[in-house]
């Protein structure tokens, strides 16, 4: 199966792997010493993402916008690999975040606006989990830019290299786990912190038992057809 045959039964599919590849190689990339690892989680990140925008079937304007943006992000990448700094790295996650929230924004109207509930719109709803989990990653990582010494636990060494700590922080927090060996330690902190803890509370609530209501409404339908 290549991209080409993305469709309406498939699609989130895509998405999701493309969404675990970008973690699994930010967990990968730490194993690699110096730059090597850097450069391999921004390569996959930057293949992933081009996958994940295809997936989405966005309208051809936006599509050619959403590339743009991947564009731009290599480009920026490319930059922060010679000319490291605080602003090229906020404008790196400043555009991940706007891809992130797209990304999200679309699959929610897809999946609950849009055809019937199937296997597709199951692994949907799973993505978006995954696209909550990587927006406050993102948010995290903007904030310990500006603060540094935002987390206990964390050491400063440049956004690429703490994607995957704060990626396990963000997600540690979005279920609810709270193991501890990272906390926040300003007030900042503290409040994305416990809004992401609400968000995944809601989103099981709320979304989730939405799209099962919409499911058993689905099958009502098909059974008075």
């Amino acid at each position: 199966m290549t991209l080409r045959q993305i469709d309406t039964r498939n699609n989130f599919l895509y998405l999701l792997i493309a969404l675990v590849a970008i973690l699994f190689s930010s967990a990968v990339a730490d194993d690699f010493p110096g730059s090597l690892g850097e450069d391999l989680f921004s390569l996959v990140s930057l293949l992933m993402l081009i996958v994940g925008i295809k997936s989405l079937r966005y309208e051809v304007s936006i599509q050619r916008i959403a590339y743009t943006l991947v564009v731009i992000l290599g480009g920026l990448t490319l930059l922060w690999r010679f000319y490291p700094g605080r602003i090229t790295a906020l404008l790196i996650l400043a555009t991940f975040l706007l891809i992130f929230v797209s990304a999200f924004k679309l699959s929610v109207r897809q999946i609950l606006f849009e055809g019937r509930v199937d296997a597709n719109k199951i692994i949907g709803s799973l993505s978006l989990y995954l696209l909550i989990g990587l927006i406050w990653t993102i948010l995290y990582l903007m904030l310990l830019t500006f603060d540094p010494s935002a987390f206990h636990g964390i050491e400063m060494n440049g956004w690429r290299t703490l994607f995957s700590r704060m990626a396990y922080y963000s997600f540690v927090t979005l279920t609810t786990l709270g193991y501890g060996d990272i906390t926040p330690a300003n007030h900042v902190a503290e409040f994305l912190a416990y809004m992401e803890a609400v968000t995944g509370v809601f989103y099981m609530a709320i979304f989730v038992s939405s799209l099962i209501n919409r499911g058993r409404e689905d099958s009502r339908h098909q059974e008075g057809e």
